[in-house]
């Protein structure tokens, strides 16, 4: 009996902690916003929440960089099915409706305009790269840089300029570390 009334206890403890981390990300709409094409600078990422707060590593399941006019506005972005692609904004922002998301942007730094360039030019070369399965199936490792992920992508994009914007650090990188490096501001 007492080995029944622990595996209950624990049940609800788990339950609960389950309710109160949705009710909390749910709360958390502040950051979101209506992304347009006239808002956008190049070197913006843009974070998507497809499945309403319920990615199972944090807030946001999907991100993309801005790159401007590459020769149409666009992100680089890696996809299952297309790889580390370049993709219309239109089709970027269409395509995931009606995901809530949020755009941040490279704060005020020493060289910030080379910053940016060299993160563009570092992201569009990437294009045609495969996409990382790994990162989906096991731990998004930013151990190899032949196949990439969608937070990969951009760390990788702006650590080539020599901005780190991982805000943990660690060997593991989701979208939810960038989106709270200290070194982006929000739009």
């Amino acid at each position: 009996m007492k080995a029944r009334t622990v595996s209950r206890t624990t049940v609800i403890g788990v339950l609960l902690l389950a309710l109160v981390s949705i009710v909390l990300l749910r709360t958390d709409s502040s950051s979101a916003t209506l992304v347009e094409e006239e808002m956008l600078e190049p070197g913006d990422i843009i974070f998507v929440d497809l499945y309403d707060g319920w990615c199972h590593v944090g807030r946001w399941d999907h991100m993309a960089l801005y790159v401007g006019e590459q020769p149409y506005a666009g992100v680089v972005e890696a996809t299952y099915n297309g790889g580390i692609c370049y993709t219309s904004l239109g089709s970027f922002l269409a395509r995931d409706e009606p995901a809530v998301m949020s755009v941040r942007r490279p704060g005020n730094m020493p060289g910030r305009d080379e910053i940016i360039q060299e993160a563009i030019e570092y992201a569009m070369a990437q294009v045609g790269k495969t996409f990382d399965f790994t990162a989906t199936a096991t731990i998004p490792l930013k151990a190899n840089e032949e196949n990439l992920h969608c937070a990969e992508v951009v760390w990788r994009a702006y650590e080539s300029a020599g901005v780190d914007l991982d805000s943990n650090g660690t060997l593991f990188l989701y979208p939810d570390d960038i989106y709270y490096s200290p070194k982006l501001r929000p739009v």
